[in-house]
């Protein structure tokens, strides 16, 4: 198992023909991703994207004259470059890449996703050690918190509307990655008895 950001880089260095892997990912609507990214910047003094000076404006005014970290989902699938345009041609190819590597995993869908990867990755979440691992990330079933508290960005709000605007391809990956994750609920319940059965639990 690997953990990476980079996912272009652990794909040109460790994978191959021979070598093949596939993606547990977990992934956030588009627009939350960039309001949790101009909170988080103000007060993440540890990181380089630290900007405490974005205190002093409104998300609006960020959104329209600042932010420029657009379609950053369909650009890393396609590989685009930071700062190039994005075509349906990179859409497509985001979707394919997606439908053919990736687990998927929502963030809005947290407990859910851990467990469709745990099954993917044939830990027993029945075990004492798996379970008391598992309390301790969601609470005992409780609501998990936003380990970084901010204000909601209601949908429809001028702010809102500006970063959806902006986003208009990553908008458009997300609803068809909401597809891949109810599309794949068949395909992990067959994974899970299969699991089951080889570990004699049916």
């Amino acid at each position: 198992v690997v953990t990476t950001n980079a996912l272009n880089f652990a794909i040109e260095h460790l994978y191959d023909k021979s070598h093949k892997g596939r993606v547990l990912a977990l992934f956030r609507h588009p627009v939350d991703r960039l309001v949790s990214k101009f909170y988080y910047s103000q007060t993440a003094t540890w990181e380089r994207s630290y900007h405490p000076q974005w205190k002093d404006i409104d998300i609006l005014s960020w959104a329209e004259h600042i932010n420029h970290d657009n379609n950053q989902l369909v650009k890393t699938l396609a590989r685009v470059g930071q700062f190039g345009e994005v075509t349906e041609a990179d859409l497509i190819t985001a979707v394919k890449t997606i439908k053919l590597r990736f687990i998927v995993g929502l963030m809005n869908e947290m407990e859910e996703s851990i467990h469709r990867f745990n099954v993917f990755m044939g830990i027993n979440e029945s075990e004492e050690n798996n379970r008391i691992c598992m309390d301790q990330f969601f609470g005992h079933g409780t609501k998990k918190e936003n380990s970084n508290p901010h204000p909601k960005v209601e949908e429809g709000s001028p702010a809102w509307q500006v970063l959806a605007r902006d986003n208009e391809f990553d908008m458009r990956l997300y609803e068809s990655i909401v597809e891949i994750f109810g599309e794949q609920t068949e395909i992990i319940e067959k994974h899970a008895r299969s699991m089951a059965i080889w570990n004699g639990q049916e």
